[in-house]
């Protein structure tokens, strides 16, 4: 599941394809994973993905597909915009287990 993995996980995969599931023919790049630990209790980081100019995603949960990560669902919200692509941010931020 996708929204179970760590930072470690994420991080060699910049540069690679993630299918929407319910939405046909919409794939997001990702583009960069950023690490935000402020606190040894506290895993944060960030995924920043692109997509096509030609469909725009709303805020919302969308259950979306990798060829080695595989599937689950991430919280995407829509973050800027250019010329080629709509940029869309997922944010994890929880605790560590001890």
């Amino acid at each position: 599941m996708l929204e179970n993995l760590k930072y470690a996980d994420f991080a060699p995969h910049i540069n690679t394809k993630f299918q929407l599931t319910e939405l046909e023919n919409i794939e997001l790049e990702l583009i960069e994973v950023t690490e935000k630990n402020i606190s040894p209790a506290q895993e944060m980081f960030s995924l920043t993905f692109c997509g096509s100019k030609d469909a725009f995603l709303q805020q919302s949960i969308y259950r979306m597909r990798h060829e080695v990560l595989g599937e689950g669902e991430l919280f995407l919200v829509p973050i800027g915009v250019d010329a080629d692509f709509y940029k869309y941010e997922a944010g994890f931020n929880r605790l560590i287990k001890s």
